[in-house]
């Protein structure tokens, strides 16, 4: 795909710099740019000694150390989530059901939003008329073709105030009583249907569901830490380590 030189860039190159970036719709014109410009700029710190000077290996022999550590660590520590399952997600939580209390109301709801009014009132008619909300959410998920016209879907989500656009979406969520099925709401994105699981006010301890994930993140810091302290201590033991700080240059002024 380019040349410079006696370096070549192929295809197959392109294509691991962009899996690399975990962004396969970048154009590829990019990639090949940076690459020619960044071996024009090597080739000259080539030709002038730059690339083989002992700072730019000293620098490359650190950077090498860093790759090393950072891949050990990832293949003991951050692979390893063993220590954190559904039964110490709930433990920890209800040990600290305090320290999760809302800063703020949180709803838990599900709604479908369709393009067209028609196609809203079918849906809410069909709840009505006895299908369960979760059921009539899969023939909606399951219309390839999406004859139903249905533009968004949320299924049994939380909410703040902030994050529920547009508003009206909020206020009727706050309304609503559990279970029930809404009107359809008319808003400039479109017509929506909604379902309210949960209302959980400031000053509440919320569900588990709502702070699972806060829970599970507080444990696998927990959890590396003490991995990461029983990988030292087991190196420290298997390998001699001394430390003399007066041959730092580090006397006392």
């Amino acid at each position: 795909m380019a040349k410079v030189g006696s370096s070549t860039l192929t295809g197959e190159d392109v294509a691991r710099m962009r899996a690399a970036a975990s962004d396969s719709t970048l154009d590829p014109r990019r990639y090949v740019n940076d690459w020619v410009v960044t071996e024009l700029l090597y080739h000259e710190a080539e030709r002038r000694g730059i690339a083989g000077s002992a700072e730019v290996l000293e620098q490359a022999e650190q950077a090498r150390r860093r790759l090393a550590v950072a891949a050990l660590l990832q293949e003991l520590i951050y692979q390893d989530s063993s220590g954190v399952t559904g039964d110490t997600v709930e433990a920890f939580y209800r040990r600290h059901r305090a320290a999760f209390t809302l800063r703020e109301d949180v709803v838990q709801i599900s709604y479908a939003l369709f393009a067209g009014r028609e196609a809203a009132n079918a849906f809410r008619s069909r709840i009505l008329g006895g299908t369960r909300w979760e059921e009539a959410m899969e023939r909606l998920k399951a219309d390839t073709t999406n004859r139903s016209g249905v533009l968004q879907v949320a299924d049994r989500q939380y909410f703040t105030r902030g994050r529920l656009y547009p508003t009206e979406l909020w206020k009727l969520a706050l309304t609503l009583p559990r279970g029930d099925v809404s009107f359809v709401l008319k808003t400039g994105a479109g017509f929506y249907v909604m379902t309210v699981h949960s209302v959980q006010r400031q000053g509440q301890v919320p569900d588990l569901g709502y702070v699972r994930d806060d829970v599970r993140n507080r444990l696998l810091i927990e959890h590396r830490r003490m991995l990461y302290q029983k990988l030292l201590d087991e190196l420290r033991l298997k390998t001699s380590v001394e430390i003399r700080l007066e041959n730092a240059g580090m006397g006392n002024e």
